[in-house]
């Protein structure tokens, strides 16, 4: 093989490592659930026609823009569908009563909720049963710390016959929505794991049976509620996720909740709302609709059923993110405009005032196409800053003089590549109609010399490759292209202007 064949097919193995590492892909899934509590006047038939009719409704817009659902009844709603769904009221069902019709036509999961006050989970199963389905075997809603009624989800873990069905058994694989009495404190968990008992609730013990799907962080629709608060719960869990604020192995189960027995033409409408935007950050890549089964079908196989919790009160609140955008000119392709590819840059908030200390930092991969990065600054508060960009081989830059101001909490964009005056100093090198970081401090020194030429010149030498910080141009080898930019800038005295 000769140098080129062999330089050629280093350069494509270096750039498929690249683009696998910093790839984008997102454990976070979506689900929507719903209760029937059995304090509803379910036997009221005007009651329940009503609510039938949006149920209806609400399913049709849920398949139609491939969301999940999985529709969790007690015992009182389910007999008001085995009393009611015949006739004429059957006509917008296919003839089937509205559980069989959601599971087999709609694909909408049905599951037993249960107060346990009368009827417990094997009871409700059963009434499932009687209307012509079989249950995913998901235990929607638990006390997750209380024996309440002589019951509780550990009974649960080797199944239980019936208190009213005295002989029909249930035994369910799934935990979804532990709560508390009255819902005080109850727990708020992304994740999935097979807790050990309620003493130990957060201890996996791989040998049990029951997994327990977290619900996430309380979030719930109701007629009154504002859907941009419903949806900036599902948007802080995104955004930390992608900003690297939390793991990004985890596995994050997040969730939106209706009460049926609530469930008015106001309500239906927020859920679309809802729906309609989750949509758009599905077709981006950054969440997908899964339901509870398949949410825990995929923890078992995609997710190798590793232990996974965040409680939401781990989320970081009050970042602000500062949005970049800035290239290297080495990198830089003026006729593609376009980088050679992704790669980590650190960005620090000086304060504008003097001495410029360092307030906060970050550091993130700018992309290759739109130049930009996200970075997320934990502590600095509101005030005046200078943005500082720093490269493996560029030169340290400064934003444009007096600094900018940041709010706390908020997301600003500041752009190098715009005009060579937002650079302090107009530090910045023009390729076509960018502005470019200079390229060639391979030492970091603050100055482009003889010192970086020679790190270049040895490692061009020995045609080196990889990750190096003398690959100016981004290819994965040093040759004497990237010489030739470190020579020209070293020629031209390009170093470091700051305040």
């Amino acid at each position: 093989m000769n140098e080129t064949s062999y330089r050629a097919i280093l350069i494509a193995v270096l750039l498929a490592f690249f683009i696998t590492s910093f790839s984008f892909a997102g454990n976070i899934y979506q689900s929507f659930v719903t209760h029937n509590e059995e304090n509803e006047p379910y036997n009221n038939y005007n009651y329940y026609i009503l609510r039938r009719g949006i149920i209806v409704q609400l399913a049709q817009y849920v398949v139609q823009n491939n969301a999940r659902w999985n529709f969790q009844s007690d015992w009182k709603f389910l007999q008001a569908v085995n009393n009611f769904d015949t006739g004429n009221v059957v006509t917008n069902t296919n003839g089937k009563n509205l559980i069989k019709w959601l599971t087999e036509d709609m694909g909408i999961e049905c599951d037993p909720h249960a107060h346990e006050t009368q009827y417990n989970y094997a009871d409700v199963a059963y009434l499932h049963a009687q209307l012509g389905i079989t249950p995913t075997k998901v235990v929607g809603g638990f006390i997750y710390n209380q024996i309440i009624n002589g019951n509780n989800w550990e009974n649960l873990e080797q199944g239980i016959y019936g208190r009213v069905y005295t002989t029909y058994f249930w035994k369910p694989d799934i935990l979804w929505g532990g709560g508390t009495p009255l819902h005080v404190n109850d727990p708020s968990n992304y994740g999935a794991w097979k807790p050990q008992s309620m003493a130990n609730y957060y201890v996996h013990d791989s040998t049990k049976n029951l997994t327990l799907i977290g619900n996430g962080c309380a979030n719930k629709i109701y007629d009154t509620t504002a859907v941009n608060t419903a949806l900036n719960k599902v948007r802080n869990l995104m955004n930390a996720y992608e900003y690297g604020l939390i793991p990004d192995t985890g596995f994050y189960t997040s969730n939106v909740f209706m009460s049926i027995g609530q469930l008015n033409t106001a309500q239906l409408n927020k859920m679309k709302q809802f729906i309609d935007t989750i949509n758009i950050y599905a077709s981006q890549g950054k969440i997908q609709w899964k339901s509870v089964k398949e949410i825990y079908d995929t923890w078992n196989s995609g997710y190798s059923r590793k232990p996974f919790y965040l409680q939401c009160a781990q989320l970081p609140t009050g970042y602000s993110v500062a949005n970049i955008t800035a290239m290297t000119e080495g990198f830089y392709d003026a006729v593609a405009n376009s980088s050679s590819m992704r790669d980590t840059f650190r960005v620090y908030l000086r304060s504008a005032a003097s001495p410029y200390d360092v307030v906060d930092s970050a550091k993130a991969i700018i992309d290759s196409v739109s130049m930009k990065g996200s970075f997320v600054m934990l502590n600095a508060p509101s005030g005046n800053y200078y943005i500082v960009v720093k490269h493996r081989n560029g030169l340290e830059t400064w934003s444009r003089a007096n600094g900018f101001a940041l709010t706390r909490g908020s997301v600003m964009s500041y752009d190098f590549t715009s005009s060579v005056t937002q650079a302090y100093g107009n530090n910045l090198s023009q390729k076509g109609s960018k502005y470019c970081i200079f390229s060639g401090d391979v030492n970091n020194d603050g100055v482009i010399d003889s010192e970086d030429l020679s790190i270049i010149d040895n490692d061009a030498y020995t045609i080196a490759s990889g990750y190096l910080a003398s690959d100016l141009t981004g290819d994965g080898i040093t040759d004497a292209g990237d010489l030739s930019i470190a020579d020209n800038n070293a020629f031209g005295f390009v170093q470091l202007i700051r305040p």
